[in-house]
């Protein structure tokens, strides 16, 4: 059974229609969302919209959880987003949908969160820079992956595998081009990346194609001046709309 991942598409519509689009071609059995559909982008309604007709499972982000409880953890700039975003779906009559959500879902050996297993829906998992942290990493991978093998996890808008013998990043470039890895049995966390706000140095939509046995990582293009247009149509912070240029 195949499977699409995707997660934080943040109401970048152009985005979420282009990997869409990209999904449709590879033909998988479902389409799972980690979340973080909404927040920073201009069009959270459509986004929601189209990730509620084609995803068999939507999980809720941490911006989800912010326009219903509050985002005093957020940045200033952050806020503004959520802020502005939360007045728009409470017009559009969406708030039931999204407190509906859960961050956390499981299915045999796999495992589906926004965050990471210590917290589903506020964590990050991340590339560790200290040794100490990637011996965290490792003890989480051994003592907490207990009844799955797999993780897959969005919210730091970064692609990459957490394994136990290191990180990999997939890479298009080089002599031996890598995006296609065998996972067997094991435990790792599968770090999808971002379809709306890629923040690992490339502005194209990240996503994860998994069979099975192997996690494929795909970059899609999309229109980005048409969402960078939106989002100062819609008098949002320019910062957010300068960072879709660069991937940053």
């Amino acid at each position: 059974m195949k499977m699409a991942i995707i997660s934080d598409v943040h109401a970048n519509f152009a985005a979420l229609e282009a990997v869409l689009a990209d999904i449709r071609r590879r033909a998988p059995d479902e389409i799972i969302c980690l979340g973080d559909t909404v927040g920073y982008g201009p069009q959270p309604v459509e986004c929601l919209s189209l990730v509620r007709q084609v995803c068999s499972v939507v999980l809720m982000g941490n911006h989800e959880h912010a326009i219903l409880y509050g985002s005093e953890q957020f940045t200033p700039l952050a806020q503004t987003a959520i802020d502005w975003t939360a007045r728009v779906l409470h017009n559009s009559g969406n708030l039931d949908y999204i407190s509906s959500l859960v961050s956390d879902w499981r299915r045999d050996s796999l495992r589906f969160v926004h965050g990471s297993i210590r917290n589903p829906l506020l964590d990050y998992v991340r590339e560790a820079d200290t040794p100490w942290a990637f011996f965290y990493l490792v003890r989480t991978l051994q003592n907490e992956f207990k009844d799955f093998n797999i993780c897959f996890v969005g919210h730091n808008h970064r692609a990459f595998l957490g394994t136990e013998i290191g990180y990999i990043f997939p890479h298009e470039t080089g002599p031996v081009p890598q995006t296609k890895f065998h996972i067997g049995n094991e435990k790792v966390y599968v770090s999808v990346g971002s379809v709306g706000q890629p923040r690992d140095g490339d502005w194209r939509s990240s996503w994860v194609m998994f069979d099975g046995e192997e996690v494929e990582y795909h970059r899609v293009e999309y229109d980005r001046d048409k969402t960078i247009r939106l989002i100062n149509q819609a008098g949002l912070p320019e910062f957010l709309a300068e960072r879709l240029q660069y991937g940053n």
